[in-house]
């Protein structure tokens, strides 16, 4: 059959089909604009400086085609974070895994206490590696395109009337808990653990219903804690007791909609380099908190002989509880646990050895890269 004769077609038929066509021809050549969860107000140093420039780069790598758009408050409960996620009701969230206990306990690998540094971005790496190494077939985050992992500070503990000098001297003490791990390694050493949001802290503190708080530095002085508390007991001889974490995820759908150019694009400045940009941000404000808190009088606790090795005995048992249930989730648990140790030692030794708690890199002002 001969090529029908275009000049034959009917005007309103062409007409017709100029009206159809053209909006996808604009749609094809518009950027995708993906909805990030704001996470974080958007003074606090994550969003400012870790968020944002992040975004910045997603634009730069991808020429444009992809933009981030914050909402202007957070769309859910922080808990929630995931869930929104995975449901397409945010593009991006990102969010804490003990956040939602029960629901990302192989990732909470960064909760095993007496890692071999104190430096955060030590631990970010060698999260993320072991994540994409042995995590991954847990799949904890399934439903969504993992973007990037990331820890926080290390824990330490502060208390209001009594100094922690040795370790039964927090048995019976009120501690706020930043987690589930952390409320069972607080109970195991005679502690009772207290869940509450960051402005019920604040106001259990202010009013004399808690005793002490278990959280790393930026925590005690971002929510204005100082002037509650009185002592500070540096724990795990500054090589890390316990870490919070962090995740970043995008909705399936949406990481979907993105081309392969681009998506790799944005991979290339995510995973562990973000997690780098990340950590180096927590490193300096928690170096910072730390002065700020010195000089605020509260008193830094010189802990008697033995202590670490009592603390240690106490929470062997955090290695065991995690390594049933991450055999449990398909991963060689052991494997996993021994890598993400050596990472940390590794990485570690490899951004300037093991320091003091508190003083940590970013204590010369170094600024996130």
């Amino acid at each position: 059959m001969a090529p029908m004769d275009r000049s034959a077609w009917p005007c309103g038929l062409i007409g017709a089909l100029l009206l159809v066509c053209a909006p996808a021809a604009a749609s094809a050549a518009d950027p995708v604009e993906l909805v990030v969860n704001q996470v974080a107000p958007p003074n606090h140093f994550y969003h400012r400086d870790v968020l944002v420039p992040w975004a910045g780069e997603v634009a730069r790598v991808t020429q444009g085609r992809v933009r981030l758009r914050f909402s202007v408050a957070p769309l859910g409960s922080y808990r929630r974070n995931f869930d929104m996620a995975w449901a397409g009701l945010v593009d991006i969230a990102g969010g804490n895994q003990s956040s939602t206990p029960g629901r990302f306990v192989v990732t909470q690998v960064n909760e095993t206490p007496f890692l071999a540094s104190s430096d955060v971005e030590a631990l970010s790496v060698a999260l993320w590696r072991t994540h994409e190494r042995f995590l991954h077939r847990a799949e904890e985050f399934a439903g969504t395109r993992l973007l990037a992992l990331h820890a926080s500070g290390t824990q330490h503990w502060f208390t209001v009337e009594k100094p922690i000098e040795r370790l039964d001297d927090i048995r019976g003490l009120k501690m706020a808990a930043p987690s589930d791990v952390g409320a069972r390694l607080l109970s195991a050493v005679g502690a009772i653990p207290v869940f509450l949001t960051a402005p019920e802290i604040h106001d259990a503190l202010s009013r004399g219903i808690l005793d002490g708080v278990s959280m790393p530095y930026s925590g005690v002085t971002r929510l204005g804690l100082q002037p509650y508390l009185r002592y500070q007991t540096r724990l795990a001889a500054g090589v890390g007791l316990s870490f919070g974490g962090f995740f970043l995820t995008a909705n399936a759908g949406s990481w979907s909609g993105i081309s392969a150019a681009d998506q790799a694009a944005i991979l290339g400045i995510s995973g562990e380099a973000y997690a780098r940009r990340a950590a180096k941000v927590f490193n300096r404000e928690g170096a910072a908190s730390a002065r700020e808190m010195l000089a605020a009088g509260i008193v830094d606790v010189e802990t008697a002989a033995g202590f670490d090795d009592d603390l240690r005995e106490a929470t062997a048992f955090l290695d065991i509880e995690w390594m049933a249930k991450a055999e449990a989730a398909g991963v060689d648990a052991g494997a996993a646990l021994q890598y993400f140790r050596e990472e940390v030692r590794r990485e570690g030794e490899r951004l300037g050895g093991p320091r003091p708690a508190g003083e940590v890199p970013g204590d010369e002002g170094e600024a996130a890269r």
